[in-house]
């Protein structure tokens, strides 16, 4: 897709599945299970999907995937299948990691930063050796602090903690990274959980992160157990939805197997839906 002069591309890292019910949170097993049918570990497949952003002068990568770093006892336990990885996928794109200026880290969990780094020669480096790496600074602090966390089986220290701290862009709050390419922090599934909200004139699109992780999410009760703050999602999603609303985003989902990208529309209760977005297609299938 085409936004002002910006050039937007889904990219995809394969499919992973998580447990149903923790992905629905309250929301009763008979109702989304009707969305998203889960498999006899009541597990459901999301896509892993990152978007790749380009002006002519920057080339930017807006989450990390996977990576390729997990065992076999990892990709078992979370049915990872990536028959074409990230990498792949930014090569069919034209793009070649050197070339990668930005890599926006939404936050720090395995299937958003698995790509910051690989194995090379028995070492962990970079796999973006020209990047810088952006993040804002609480959730660096907190994946430092893995082992303290709540969350922290969601943290692979190889990740984050082989990158120098030259490398990262460490902000605090919403910030440009760059003239029309926004940092908006997204309080809930983490305390800095962050997205990107790119616009051009009256256009724009809107990476939600695990805000909003598939479609099925929009409307506000429908939020994740694995969010560490439920109250603060419901929060964020009161403030930030009804802008999208009334601005007309398109929102891409980095979750979701089924819609890459939607417009969010609300009726005269009040209540939120959605409206698929032509331009945006990847290959999750």
């Amino acid at each position: 897709m085409q936004l002002g002069d910006f050039e937007i591309t889904a990219v995809t890292d394969g499919h992973f599945r998580l447990d149903g019910g923790s992905m629905f949170g309250i929301v009763p097993r008979v109702l989304w299970e009707k969305k998203i049918t889960p498999d006899d570990q009541h597990r459901i497949r999301l896509v892993v999907r990152c978007l790749l952003v380009r002006n002519g002068k920057r080339t930017v990568l807006i989450d990390a995937g996977l990576g390729n770093k997990f065992s076999d006892e990892f990709r078992d336990r979370y049915a990872v299948e990536q028959p074409v990885t990230l990498i792949e996928n930014l090569q069919k794109a034209g793009v070649r990691p050197e070339d990668v200026t930005d890599v926006i880290n939404c936050h720090l969990h395995f299937d958003h930063a698995g790509w910051n780094t690989i194995r090379q020669d028995g070492q962990v480096v970079p796999t973006f050796p020209n990047a810088r790496y952006w993040s804002q600074r609480g959730e660096w602090e907190r994946a430092r602090d893995y082992a303290a966390q709540r969350d922290r089986a969601s943290f692979v220290p190889d990740d984050f903690l082989p990158l120098e701290r030259e490398r990262w862009e460490l902000v605090e709050g919403d910030h440009a990274v760059l003239p029309g390419m926004e940092l908006l922090v997204l309080p809930g599934h983490t305390p800095y959980t962050q997205g990107v909200l790119l616009t051009a004139g009256e256009q724009k699109v809107a990476f939600l992160e695990d805000l909003i992780p598939t479609a099925y999410h929009v409307p506000y009760a429908w939020i994740m157990a694995f969010d560490l703050h439920a109250a603060g999602t419901l929060e964020t999603k009161r403030k930030v939805l009804p802008r999208a609303v009334r601005e007309k985003w398109i929102c891409v989902f980095d979750h979701d197997p089924h819609l890459v990208a939607a417009r969010i529309a609300e009726d005269s209760r009040g209540r939120l839906s959605v409206v698929p977005a032509e331009g945006f297609s990847d290959n999750a299938g």
